[in-house]
């Protein structure tokens, strides 16, 4: 299976799907690209290079073993403004790599730059994969957790493991980059399927 993976800004799919690409990179026979959509200059400590996110970033995608990957320069928070050239670069992407799976922002994310990705990825895509859209419990009033994806402790620690190539926003101290967080997380969708953790996704588009 071919798989899309969009980020609108470094750190979303490991935050929101990093259980995920951890599984599939398990289960083996996948193709992976990673499109990024903004270096995030903006969400850096006073003083640090303004590629630092980018090279977490390639870190990060070196613990899942993911080379295939682009990262953009949109500045964040700006998206809604340049959805046609957004839109223009997954339409090429659906031409050249042919997803059968794109992971995205669900629908439902109220940060403007990621519901500007999930909606142009949904123009694009509609009628060609299946589009999951990823939870991220802090952007989201509404969710739906259509499907369950169980996980086991290696994958949350991969999770975990990929994270912490992000040493600009651990210095933050953002809520959500800690791991008493993402454990609990996992352990509360894992309490909804019978598992010891999971993350949840809404089923945007399903094509078999």
């Amino acid at each position: 299976m071919r798989i899309l993976l969009l980020s609108p800004h470094t750190d979303d799919i490991e935050l929101g799907a990093g259980g995920l690409v951890s599984r599939l990179q398990e289960e083996g026979g996948h193709v992976f690209r990673w499109l990024v959509f903004s270096r995030c200059e903006d969400s850096l400590p006073a003083g640090m290079p303004p590629d630092t996110l980018e090279r977490e970033f390639l870190a990060s995608a070196e613990v899942y073993g993911i080379a295939d990957t682009e990262v953009f320069n949109f500045a964040v928070r700006t998206m809604p403004s340049y959805r046609q050239e957004i839109l223009e670069t997954l339409v090429a992407t659906r031409r050249e790599f042919k997803p059968d799976m794109v992971i995205a922002p669900c629908t439902h994310d109220v940060h403007q730059d990621h519901a500007t990705i999930a909606a142009e990825a949904v123009r694009a895509y509609k009628s060609s994969a299946t589009l999951l859209g990823y939870e991220l419990p802090w952007n989201n009033l509404a969710f739906d957790s259509t499907v369950l994806v169980r996980l086991t402790k290696d994958h949350m620690w991969r999770k975990w493991e990929a994270m912490q190539q992000y040493s600009s926003q651990l210095a933050l101290g953002r809520d959500y980059f800690s791991w008493e967080f993402v454990q609990s997380w996992g352990r509360s969708r894992g309490v909804q399927c019978g598992a010891e953790y999971a993350e949840a996704f809404e089923v945007i588009r399903a094509i078999w």
